[in-house]
């Protein structure tokens, strides 16, 4: 027999799932922050609580553990990246402009502090849990290739040029972001992500 729900009882189940995703939206939110200013042994579980403004007993009950929260930080700046780059208008315009918005839209996530706190996490557990586990570039690897296909239609490059491509982008990205922190003051990108456009360009349109 099937369950009926009246009008209020689906408003108290709507106000109940958008205030569980606010709470989790906090949660994420305090351990982005915590890595953000002092790096990933700044975000331990008791810390994460505090900042949420939170039990972590109620951390626990929306996420299960703190491996599952990294795993979550990860995924959401995954998602967040395909989203962004899915977007109809990296697919108009010529190759060359293409290929520049598709290396600037990944520059600008990959200053993002959903990607810093990607980077640190999987840094510091690359080699054991389940986070290590998540390199959002090779376990997705189909994906990043069917968004770049979607984005360069025209280019006749195999799948292990566009492979080689994102490859290409993710590392020289990490690189410059590295070297950004290293050196603040006296390290200027434009040249590299210049380079890096390109090279792009040159790959996928030989």
């Amino acid at each position: 027999m099937a369950i009926e729900f009246d009008q209020a009882d689906v408003d108290a189940m709507g106000r109940q799932a958008a205030k569980s995703k606010a709470t989790q939206d906090k949660i994420i939110g305090a351990v982005i922050s915590l890595i953000k200013e002092s790096g990933f042994a700044a975000a331990s579980s008791s810390q994460i609580a505090k900042r949420a403004g939170i039990t972590w007993g109620a951390v626990q009950h929306h996420f299960g553990g703190k491996e599952e929260i990294l795993e979550e930080v990860l995924q959401r700046s995954h998602t967040k990246f395909h989203e962004s780059l899915s977007a109809n208008r990296f697919t108009t315009g010529t190759a060359g402009r293409r290929v520049a918005k598709y290396v600037d839209a990944a520059w600008y996530h990959y200053q993002g502090e959903e990607y810093m706190a990607t980077l640190e996490i999987l840094l510091a557990t690359r080699g054991h849990g389940k986070a290590s586990n998540d390199l959002s570039i090779s376990r997705s690897r189909e994906a990043h290739v069917e968004l770049a296909r979607r984005i360069f239609h025209d280019s006749s490059a195999s799948d292990k040029i566009f492979q080689e491509v994102i490859y290409t982008v993710h590392c020289m990205l990490t690189g410059i972001l590295i070297e950004m922190a290293l050196e603040p003051v006296s390290f200027d990108p434009k040249a590299y992500i210049k380079r890096l456009k390109a090279t792009v360009t040159a790959m996928l349109y030989p």
